[in-house]
């Protein structure tokens, strides 16, 4: 843990001075003056559950302002065929399953199903930047079926852990159990952030319960797997406590 935490910058890095930075990212996170210091948090470790609930809610506003505007330029993605299968989960709720496959294709081709990022407690599949992913993803030849999971906060929470991941488990065991209707060959879970830790937490509790055959690759992306760096620095992750009562995988 001490050498991650020593690969990490440190919390009053600011983008454009960090080593191995991409130009164009600066670049693109100016115009949102997200390429400086962000200010300190208004809330800390050790403020109330409720104080974290409220400030991660208004936190999901900004968010989705931002990556609303990230395309909201960009042109369609053509040729994909999009639908919503809702489905009843192992905690007898109903969850939204947002599928994405190219057009006109022929043969089983691959899947990934995808868990979105937002810390496990904000955030939600439906959003224009993860709609805009899957259709990216969908182009090339691949189905991808974004789970729609309840949170720890904001719109679709205030839900306890495990409520999240046994919605990403009964999502990918629908999929399992639906390859050859949806015309796939195999399952690849992928998620970013929050949805990087959902990615792995689904694959274990895939290989606790039997079912790792279901699975045949797991890429996460910028996964949210330790806290420890914000512990060091006195500095919390706005959402870490909530996040205890959402979907992490310890």
């Amino acid at each position: 843990m001490e050498q991650l935490h020593n690969r990490l910058p440190a919390q009053t890095a600011i983008l454009y001075s960090v080593p191995g930075k991409e130009p164009f990212m600066v670049a693109a996170l100016s115009p949102f003056e997200m390429d400086g210091a962000p200010a300190p948090a208004p809330v800390t470790e050790d403020s109330s559950y409720q104080e974290l609930v409220d400030y991660c809610a208004e936190a999901e506003v900004g968010f989705e302002g931002l990556f609303a505007a990230l395309v909201t330029d960009l042109p369609p993605v053509e040729n994909i065929e999009r639908r919503t299968e809702v489905i009843r989960g192992v905690d007898d709720n109903d969850i939204n399953l947002y599928i994405a496959k190219p057009a006109n294709v022929s043969g089983p081709i691959p899947c990934v199903y995808h868990t979105h990022g937002g810390g496990m407690v904000m955030l939600e599949a439906a959003g224009p930047t993860y709609s805009r992913w899957r259709d990216e993803l969908a182009a090339p030849g691949m189905v991808v079926v974004g789970v729609e999971f309840r949170n720890g906060a904001g719109k679709l929470g205030n839900h306890p852990f495990p409520a999240g991941l046994n919605n990403c488990t009964s999502g990918l065991q629908w999929t399992f159990d639906n390859k050859p209707a949806l015309g796939i060959s195999r399952i690849i879970i992928s998620g970013e952030s929050g949805g990087g830790n959902l990615s792995l937490a689904t694959t274990l509790k895939a290989k606790k319960d039997g079912r790792i055959e279901q699975i045949q690759g797991t890429f996460a992306l910028c996964p949210y797997i330790s806290n420890a760096w914000a512990k060091k620095t006195g500095n919390c992750h706005p959402c870490t406590k909530t996040m205890t009562y959402s979907s992490t995988a310890a």
